[in-house]
């Protein structure tokens, strides 16, 4: 069997499954949508698993893997069932334990292993755009910076168990408070909300005061997520405004083009049709 399947390519779909699942753990609580039940999508990564184990040829691997699929699938609710961590959040404690193995599988095949921390992590917040901004899992598409925030942290804390929100960083006489810090990767992730093409100047600005602020010794890589209602600044613009601004090349932009919220756009299609009416 192993010669009929790419572990790799296996390895990184379970993992792509296993943040969709996470993502769906935490819209189900926080809205109470009984259509946003992820408990399926959870028992399809545990047979994803048992699947790798069993195209690896790990027998004794396989067979522990296999027994806790069978205690969880004997109770009706594991599935199902959802904890908090210590900053509010909701998890799943299966999707722990498929983590925990998944991570086990990895460290005994280094060569499937992606070759830097920083392409994952880049990576994993471009195909987040289209999770923040499909309607069909939230209300609406982001309306401000704190709603790009909340929503992509969401998925990071999935796959970054360390990652904390808002982390301090200490200096002589103020102290600065980033979005997001990810310390086993050494990574600061700053979100900007970009809703009209005058306040580009705004957010550069912003950007040089945060690269100057966010220096720290435990702090290596300063990640910058811009999201964009509508296409006003490229991607290879922001970064070159780095390059031109002296700013070293630890720190990178991500442009991700969103869709301007429905409440403003309902809003605005009001008004078209007040002024034509006059």
């Amino acid at each position: 069997m192993k010669n009929n399947i790419d572990i790799q390519i296996a390895i990184t779909n379970l993992d792509a499954e296993l943040i969709k699942a996470s993502g769906m753990v935490f819209d189900w609580v926080q809205y109470d949508e009984e259509w946003a039940n992820p408990s399926w999508l959870i028992e399809s990564c545990f047979i994803q698993l048992l699947t790798l184990t069993e195209a690896l040829d790990l027998s004794e691997f396989r067979k522990m893997v296999f027994e806790e699929y069978t205690a969880i699938k004997n109770d009706k609710t594991a599935f199902s069932k959802t904890d908090v961590d210590p900053d509010g959040d909701p998890y799943s404690p299966v999707i722990v334990r498929i983590r925990c193995y998944l991570s086990a599988l990895e460290n005994m095949l280094p060569h499937v292993k992606s070759t830097t921390v920083t392409k994952d992590l880049l990576h994993i917040i471009r195909d987040i755009n289209y999770i923040i901004t499909d309607t069909s899992v939230f209300q609406k598409t982001p309306e401000n910076e704190n709603d790009v925030h909340i929503r992509i942290e969401a998925v990071l804390k999935c796959v970054y168990s360390d990652l904390k929100h808002k982390p301090v960083i200490t200096k002589t006489i103020k102290n600065f408070e980033p979005d997001t810090g990810i310390p086993s990767l050494q990574t600061l992730i700053e979100y900007k909300y970009l809703s009209k093409k005058t306040d580009v100047k705004l957010v550069a600005d912003q950007l040089l005061a945060d690269t100057r602020g966010y220096i720290s010794n435990d702090w290596t890589r300063f990640l910058y997520v811009i999201y964009e209602t509508n296409r006003f600044c490229a991607e290879k613009d922001w970064n070159a405004f780095l390059e031109q601004s002296g700013i070293t090349d630890n720190t990178t932009i991500i442009v991700l083009s969103g869709e301007p919220s429905v409440k403003k756009m309902i809003a605005s299609k009001k008004g078209t049709k007040k002024k034509k009416t006059k």
